[in-house]
């Protein structure tokens, strides 16, 4: 029997150190640690972040670990938990734009307790995210349906294995404990779009639920219990089970090129906190605002060309979408994201509010917000036009092929500290702000990152 997809992923996450790694992908998985700690950072005043937190700790007591920003010790359970939550309200976080995964968020949920309280190198960090988050790629990229349409939410099925590979990574643990962990992992892949319906808070929870399961998962295995080598290429292997009916499986797609061909490098950060996919539309639209001089009584109608493929996610149906029912609702909304994105001229940690998704200039304008198919959509990029017909006859468009944060239109270095700062405003002091910029930057370096997380409570 030959080796299985599962056992040749786990010899290669076991092996990888980052003297094999180029230079542009430790800069890119640093830079994707700051940018999640930001994000991460500015849920801290939230009361779902709170409730995630009452929850945990009513489940899980005990100590040894903390959420990040926190000083008081929780059980790794729950710091886990809660740091997935953080890492998912906002819809801030980082995406991997051919599969719709947010690759970054589970593995930082549990590398950031699990480094803190072994008092591990940023070496191993960064190590531990990369392999957790490559690998959380290329699973992405072997089924070629697009998992939304099939009722299941992507980071979270996947989510488990990509924590599960970076906390087997900060533990220094071998091929074999790390295969049976994925191989128990598969059974712990769940998550559901149907909060998608609603807006209803599960959703927030899944990348949590992934971080638990990577914990649990490698508990299993650390104790001999024995998981399943073909875990996702067998016959009855997570990709059969879960994307039944194809025989178009792009099973190479996990380790041929590993270490060769980094599909980290195509993770996008993300300008705005929404879903990827109406990134370019925001941009769009403000430029559109910001030229023109663009007031909300001036259009007669929006046309916004959007991929088909997220017709059914971003755009229907349209009465829930003109009004979203909840501030996460309103992040997978394209009538009301390009509304309130030409009424407000920003798109921050701030947009969604209650008093947004209430505005009856900015409801009056998603109710004339329209949505055709983009022809120049693919799988691998991300853009859109936005068209506005003004009262007066004329007629505005602005196009963007590539959303920034993408590896064809990337954001700087600059750009991401910004993006840092910015959602820290509120939660840390500038001195701290611009340690842990310091820190995080120089990462590689640093001997133990105990001391950088603990700098961040408070």
């Amino acid at each position: 029997m030959s080796e299985s997809l599962n056992h040749r992923a786990a010899a290669w996450a076991a092996g990888l150190t980052l003297t094999q790694v180029p230079a542009e992908v430790v800069e890119s998985t640093k830079l994707r640690i700051l940018d999640l700690v930001g994000v991460m950072l500015a849920t801290k005043p939230l009361p779902l972040v709170a409730a995630a937190r009452r929850a945990a700790v009513a489940l899980e007591g005990g100590g040894g670990a903390r959420i990040l920003g926190e000083a008081a010790p929780v059980a790794p359970m729950a710091a886990a938990f809660v740091n997935g939550v953080m890492t998912a309200v906002l819809e801030f976080d980082d995406t991997h734009i051919e599969s719709f995964i947010h690759p970054t968020a589970p593995c930082v949920a549990v590398a950031f307790p699990e480094g803190q309280r072994r008092n591990l190198s940023g070496r191993a960090l960064i190590e531990a995210v990369l392999v957790g988050s490559e690998l959380t790629c290329r699973l992405g990229r072997i089924t070629p349906v697009r998992l939304h349409n099939l009722g299941f939410h992507p980071t979270a099925v996947f989510g488990v294995f990509g924590g599960a590979y970076a906390l087997a990574r900060l533990r220094g643990l071998g091929a074999p404990v790390i295969a049976d962990a994925i191989g128990a992992a598969g059974s712990l892949s769940a998550g559901l779009n149907a909060s998608f319906e609603d807006g209803s808070s599960t959703k927030m929870m899944h990348v949590g639920f992934a971080a638990t399961g990577a914990l649990r998962a490698m508990a299993l295995a650390e104790a001999g219990i024995s998981g399943p080598g073909p875990v996702f290429d067998g016959r009855f292997g997570w990709f059969r089970s879960h994307v039944q009916g194809r025989d178009d499986l792009r099973f190479d797609a996990l380790c041929d090129g590993l270490g060769d061909n980094w599909e980290v490098l195509n993770i996008a950060s993300k300008v705005h906190p929404c879903a990827f996919t109406m990134m370019p539309h925001i941009e769009a639209a403000i430029a559109l605002r910001s030229t023109h001089g663009v007031k909300p009584e001036e259009i007669a109608e929006v046309v916004c060309q959007i991929g088909k493929r997220s017709f059914p996610t971003m755009c229907e149906p349209v009465a829930d979408k003109r009004r979203p029912a909840t501030t996460w609702h309103g992040r997978i909304s394209l009538q009301h994201t390009v509304a309130e994105a030409l009424v407000r001229g920003r798109m921050d940690k701030d947009a969604y509010a209650e008093s947004s998704l209430r505005d009856p200039v900015i409801n009056a304008l998603a109710d004339r917000v329209l949505y055709e198919d983009d022809p120049a959509t693919e799988p691998t990029r991300s853009g859109g036009t936005v068209t506005l017909r003004m009262r007066d006859g004329r007629v505005l468009t602005h196009r963007i092929d590539d959303m920034r944060g993408t590896r064809s239109n990337p954001m700087s270095r600059d750009d991401i500290v910004a993006k840092f700062r910015a959602n820290v405003r509120d939660v840390l002091a500038p001195a701290q702000a611009e340690a842990a910029v310091d820190r995080l930057l120089r990462l590689e370096a640093v001997e133990d990152v105990a001391p950088v997380f603990d700098a961040l409570a408070g």
